[in-house]
């Protein structure tokens, strides 16, 4: 049986005492950190890669929903609260399940079954970034990304539905991203490899990279040079 990593966040210490408790007894369910600090997660969730969150709503510092928007790519997400009312807002962002506290061992049991089910059909399928709305969120697969711009602590994501803006820095988000998908071509842009439909030659051996929807990326002098070594489409001398 494959493990099944989970994260937990929460800000009451002792509700996640319990559900680690509870989780526990599952074989094959790793929980590898928890923690009442929403300010963490995302670090956490870079280090640790789970497939899947417990997360609570109703957080001091941040609620679950937004902490999900300031995530560079978000795991399957199991919402555990005390508040009922929360259910439909949950479901809009396409969480597996939501628990009601105090968790009870029989739904918990339920929910980790449903997730396996879930994680096993879609794996090898492309990771998926929460967009938070005013209306609750939605997830844009990350392979649908052919463009990142950075703005100052805000990253724009082009794919070919549009744009969505997620609150990221862009070296911090591409260290979560396969290296193979993904090339930095200057300090604020970074391009899907395989989207580039054309290539161009600019002054000092930089090169100008065409993609879809008629964009157009600069590459710096020292990102060309990597360009050209690594042999991507449209480098040869």
């Amino acid at each position: 049986m494959t493990p099944l990593r989970c994260l937990l966040i929460d800000d009451e210490r002792l509700a996640r005492v319990e559900l680690r408790a509870l989780l526990e007894e599952h074989p094959g369910v790793e929980v590898l950190a928890d923690t009442g600090t929403p300010a963490a997660v995302p670090d956490l969730v870079t280090q640790w890669r789970p497939d899947l969150i417990f997360l609570d709503i109703n957080m001091p510092a941040c609620n679950g929903f937004e902490l999900l928007s300031h995530l560079p790519s978000c795991p399957p997400v199991v919402f555990v609260t005390a508040y009922e009312e929360f259910a439909l807002q949950a479901f809009s962002v396409h969480a597996l399940d939501y628990l009601l506290k105090p968790v009870q061992p029989a739904r918990l049991a339920e929910t980790l079954r449903v997730v396996r089910e879930r994680l096993h059909a879609e794996r090898g399928q492309d990771r998926k970034i929460f967009i938070a709305t005013a209306k609750g969120g939605h997830y844009l697969a990350l392979n649908e990304v052919f463009l990142i711009r950075a703005y100052d602590h805000y990253l724009r994501l082009y794919s070919p539905g549009g744009t969505d803006l997620i609150h990221h820095g862009l070296a911090s988000f591409l260290a979560t991203c396969p290296e193979h998908e993904f090339f930095r071509a200057n300090r604020s842009e970074a391009i899907r490899i395989a989207a580039v439909v054309g290539t161009g030659r600019l002054s000092r051996g930089r090169l100008l990279l065409e993609l879809p929807q008629g964009h157009r990326v600069r590459v710096s002098e020292s990102q060309s040079i990597l360009w050209r070594k690594r042999k991507y489409p449209g480098g040869e001398e």
